[in-house]
Parts: structure tokens; C-alpha cells; sequence
């Protein structure tokens, strides 16, 4: 099985996901209790690993959008020249 996620738009149902969580994590497991609970663990911490790998690109949107306001409100001339731009302030 490759280590890249399956393809944008892809779904794989509840079987389906099971053995491809079994075929890549399954023999780190000495019983078929263990590999269950695992993959219960998996499924209960999976929306916040999503939210932890995710920030970075969360992060660099919101820097994207306050470059480009910049720019609308006339602080700076160009993107590029946003995100170099120190409010007077400071």
C-alpha cells in the first residue's frame, strides 16, 4: 500500500478503510483486540491530527488574504511588498 492518501474526490467506505488501516498498521499488533483498539484510537484522534497538520496551511491563507487587504488599503504596493509591511506603530 503507498504512503500517499488515495486521490481528491476518492471515498473509501468503512470496509474498505479497515483493510487498508490493516494492510499498512496491522502487524504492529500482536491481537485482533489490539488492532481494533487501535484503530478505534486512530478514529477518535483523527479530526484533531487533521486540525494540527492543517494549521500551516491555515496559517499561510490568512497571510495571503491580509497581504492582499494591504494592498486594497493602500499600506502597501504589491503582495510582496505586504508582507513586509510593520503597522507604524511599532
Amino acid at each position: 500500500m503507498s504512503d500517499e492518501e488515495p486521490p481528491s474526490g476518492s471515498q473509501m467506505n468503512a470496509t474498505e478503510h479497515w483493510q487498508a488501516w490493516l494492510e499498512r498498521y496491522g502487524d504492529d499488533y500482536a491481537t485482533a483486540e489490539e488492532r481494533r483498539a487501535a484503530y478505534r484510537d486512530f478514529h477518535a484522534n483523527l479530526a484533531e491530527l487533521r486540525s494540527v497538520f492543517s494549521q500551516a496551511e491555515r496559517m499561510h491563507t490568512a497571510g495571503y488574504l491580509q497581504a492582499h487587504e494591504r494592498v486594497a488599503s493602500g499600506d502597501a504596493d504589491s503582495p510582496a511588498d505586504a508582507e513586509l509591511w510593520a503597522p507604524t506603530h511599532l
